[in-house]
């Protein structure tokens, strides 16, 4: 039987339908390829311990690889600068601090990325209080003690961070104008990277995040000497905050997210939002992070932008310590 002329018209209309990727088929493509989570820090940090801890996760919501990328150095400004250049289709993320966000552009380092023009902020992941620890050796047990200490060895004390303009420098540098102490920077690259050198002795002290300090911590590694939060955390309730030890208005808490570069299309953000959500809601996901210290505060794009937003203003008023310790 002939096809009449507008039935084939309808035919083919409905066969390059078919063959076209509408909206729907472009949003469902998305990942298309393995997807790397780049942490720009050394491995064993918080920003790494959570990547970690969502990778399997997203590979199953979303049905391709996720394969976390360390790369440390310049207090994260390595990795995100590294993130900022990347194809903008959602299979290059960033998990980072505030370090190389927000603090960075406050240093006076050559960034390589506008942290509120290159990005698209995801999601907030998790706050984390910044603590005090000490090697063992130290004859230190309180933070009385060790001001004490440090207060009859000016210049000879030493503490490790996770690299300069980050928040565990941040943290060290404003306790040291606050007690009127001349404890000495000594930086490292990543969390991962310090934690040797401290538990090996060769640094006394550093700041970090209880996520990356607490193991170490219940070894007995390392000795908690204060944690920086407003309240004691509930993870090491025993140990007092730098505030009711001394210093009073003392206040060092960090937080974790994750980004993608800026042009990212929507539906990609979208399905990442979605996933990270859900696997943040896992009850694995969540005992492991609030074990280790960490207050999980997932957040939706716009307002983990406007955290952004304020933290730069925040950190621009401390400008004047990074320039003193360059």
């Amino acid at each position: 039987m002939p096809v009449r002329p507008h039935r084939r018209a309808v035919i083919a209309g409905l066969a390059c339908t078919a063959l076209s990727p509408g909206k729907g088929a472009s949003q469902a493509a998305y990942p298309s390829r393995p997807v790397r989570i780049v942490v720009p820090f050394a491995p064993g940090g918080g920003a790494d311990i959570v990547s970690r801890l969502l990778q399997p996760h997203l590979q199953q919501a979303l049905g391709q690889p996720f394969v976390v990328e360390n790369r440390a150095g310049a207090a994260g400004r390595i990795g995100t600068a590294l993130v900022a250049k990347a194809d903008p289709d959602g299979h290059t993320l960033l998990t980072t601090t505030e370090s190389s966000m927000v603090i960075a552009p406050h240093t006076g380092a050559v960034l390589g990325y506008d942290p509120l023009k290159d990005f698209a902020p995801l999601s907030l992941l998790t706050r984390n209080t910044v603590i005090l620890v000490v090697h063992p050796s130290v004859p230190a047990r309180s933070l009385q003690e060790y001001i004490a200490l440090a207060k009859a060895q000016p210049g000879k004390l030493f503490y490790g961070s996770s690299g300069v303009g980050g928040p565990n420098h941040l943290a060290g540098e404003v306790f040291n104008r606050m007690a009127g102490l001349n404890i000495v920077h000594v930086p490292f690259a990543g969390t991962g990277a310090a934690l040797p050198a401290v538990i090996g002795n060769q640094v006394g002290a550093m700041w970090g995040f209880t996520a990356g300090l607490i193991p170490f911590i219940r070894d007995g590694k390392l000795r908690v000497l204060a944690v920086g939060s407003r309240e004691r955390s509930a993870a090491l309730p025993d140990v007092p905050t730098v505030a009711e030890s001394g210093v009073p208005g003392y206040e060092a808490v960090s937080w974790i997210g994750m980004f993608a570069p800026a042009a990212t299309p929507q539906p990609a953000r979208d399905r990442l939002w979605d996933a990270v959500n859900a696997a943040m809601k896992l009850p694995a996901v969540r005992d492991t992070l609030t074990k280790g210290g960490s207050d999980i505060v997932v957040s939706k794009p716009e307002e983990f932008r406007r955290v952004i937003e304020s933290d730069l203003a925040k950190y621009a008023k401390l400008a004047d310590i990074f320039k003193k310790t360059k």
